[in-house]
């Protein structure tokens, strides 16, 4: 998943705090809980002088759902894809969410923007999310169609809506962990880890097994 920077001007780490307080306050408000001048004002910049920088306000939360992007690779995407056995592949990802829940640092503007808070009409801004979207689904769906292939997943049917229904987990997570503590987010994400891959009539993992209690 590659990234363009909107940023410029010759002050990159200028650019990069004003990204910074963006990807919090949006997480935290919504896009439309957000303007400009509250984000130049929390930067300590005029409104002309983050504009030096990203163009509208479109731009900027665009490079904040690439930074979402990001962080959920680090978290989850990226150990999957360093291993191809579906079955291990299917335990990082499970593994992954709870290490998303315990960045105490990036758990709120994670679960904001992924999750949505508020209304976003614009129309690029809905592309970006749908095709993030997709390229996960896509993701997610050839590890379990590699694992049934292998005889590690027993299931009918296209894995497609599956792996729909796996990031409603992701996206349903991060929603829990603003109500309650990650920890017991987390909880319930190892019960549901240990019911899919019994639902997949294959083994849970020894260590999902003793973070579910059920070792």
């Amino acid at each position: 998943m590659s990234t363009d920077s909107n940023t410029r001007g010759p002050d990159s780490a200028t650019g990069e705090r004003i990204l910074e307080t963006a990807f919090v306050m949006f997480g935290r408000y919504g896009y439309d809980g957000v303007s400009i001048d509250q984000i130049a004002k929390a930067c300590k910049l005029s409104k002309g002088a983050l504009y030096w920088y990203y163009r509208n306000k479109e731009a900027l939360f665009v490079e904040c759902l690439k930074r979402l992007r990001k962080l959920l690779v680090a978290h989850i995407y990226g150990p999957m894809a360093a291993t191809d056995d579906p079955r291990e592949q299917m335990r990082l990802f499970f593994l992954g969410i709870e290490s998303a829940l315990n960045d105490s640092e990036h758990l709120d503007s994670l679960a904001g923007l992924l999750i949505g808070i508020g209304r976003t009409d614009k129309q690029l801004v809905k592309d970006f999310r749908a095709r993030a979207r997709v390229e996960a689904e896509e993701f997610i769906g050839h590890v379990l169609e590699q694992g049934r292939q292998r005889g590690q997943f027993q299931f009918n049917g296209p894995p497609r809506p599956l792996s729909r229904a796996l990031f409603v987990i992701v996206e349903g997570a991060f929603a829990q962990a603003r109500a309650e503590t990650a920890e017991q987010t987390a909880d319930a994400l190892h019960q549901i880890a240990i019911a899919f891959f019994l639902a997949m009539q294959a083994t849970p993992p020894a260590d999902l097994l003793r973070r579910s209690g059920r070792a």
